[in-house]
């Protein structure tokens, strides 16, 4: 029995088990190299990805902080310039109280004469009204979106990210300011019917038979927040029933409406307050009565009167 165990071919056996036991043990510790190599490379990987998260959330919270503290300067010098908006609108309110007591005084006296310019008066009345109603709506407007403003300002920052809203409402409270400011102011209007002699002086007539053209003069107050240059000015002559008098199909947007006009002429505006006459040729006969008068720049009704033809 122990000659059996020390043959050749019994250690060639016991050799064999032995190299099969190497090399399985070569292969688990491979293998479990293998796996540490492809975990560390793993992690590796994850951290500059997390590094990289943690950089970009960084840059974006300083962006956001910085957007806020614009959004908040800009707020305080809008509130500070409404204040400028409500001096605006009690210098209105001074100007319509003075138009109704002279309305009321020409009522008072019971004259003819007086009444036909109390008149006259009154659809500038109208119109000076229904400029200080929109005056009125856009300082309504403005506080709204101040006060929403405001509200916004108080939020986290996480909520600030909807900075995208915010901006888009203060856009629309500049546009509201400067539509404000933008809209020309009239006095002194005044429309009359001339008539030429032969040697081409200029003769002024309310005859209907004998008016050739209507002169139409005006006052155009100082405004500083108004763009220099040329302003395209739009005369409408509403005759007595109501149709306008034209030459022409031509037309102009008021109103997001195309309308026509009598005429058109233009100016070029310096800020200061300017005098300025132009004139409408009648087109066809004229008939008599009264005839209404609307003066028109930028898209806005800035004046109105009237005129008597006998």
């Amino acid at each position: 029995m122990t000659e059996n165990m020390d043959s050749p071919e019994f250690e060639n056996k016991e050799q064999d088990s032995k190299k099969v036991i190497v090399i399985v043990v070569i292969s688990i510790l491979l293998a479990v190299n293998g796996l540490l190599l492809w975990q560390f490379f793993d992690k590796k990987t994850h951290l500059e990805e997390v590094n990289k998260t943690l950089d970009s959330t960084i840059a974006e919270r300083d962006m956001i902080s910085s957007e806020l503290q614009r959004v908040k300067t800009e707020y305080e010098k809008i509130s500070q310039e409404n204040a400028g908006l409500q001096s605006q609108l009690a210098a209105k309110d001074e100007e319509i109280k003075a138009k109704i007591e002279e309305i009321q005084r020409l009522i008072n006296s019971g004259d003819a004469a007086q009444l036909k310019r109390a008149k006259e008066e009154l659809t500038i009345l109208r119109l000076m009204n229904q400029n200080y109603v929109i005056q009125m709506d856009s300082i309504k407007a403005v506080n709204e979106t101040l006060s929403q403003e405001n509200q916004s300002l108080n939020v986290n920052l996480t909520e600030e990210r909807n900075k995208v809203q915010t901006l888009t409402q203060e856009n629309t409270l500049l546009t509201s300011k400067v539509a404000i400011g933008s809209i020309l102011r009239t006095t002194d209007i005044k429309t009359i019917g001339v008539k030429y002699k032969s040697n081409g002086k200029e003769v002024e007539t309310n005859k209907a038979s004998s008016v050739e053209r209507f002169k139409t003069c005006f006052t155009i107050l100082e405004n500083a927040v108004v763009d220099r240059g040329n302003k395209d000015v739009y005369i409408r002559i509403l005759t007595p029933d109501g149709a306008v008098m034209t030459t022409s199909t031509e037309t102009f947007m008021y109103n997001s409406q195309a309308i026509l006009f009598s005429s058109k002429d233009s100016f070029d505006f310096d800020n200061n307050r300017m005098n300025l006459c132009f004139y409408s040729n009648k087109g066809s006969s004229l008939a008599k009565g009264k005839y209404l008068v609307e003066i028109y720049t930028g898209g806005n009704l800035i004046g109105a009167t009237s005129i008597m033809l006998k």
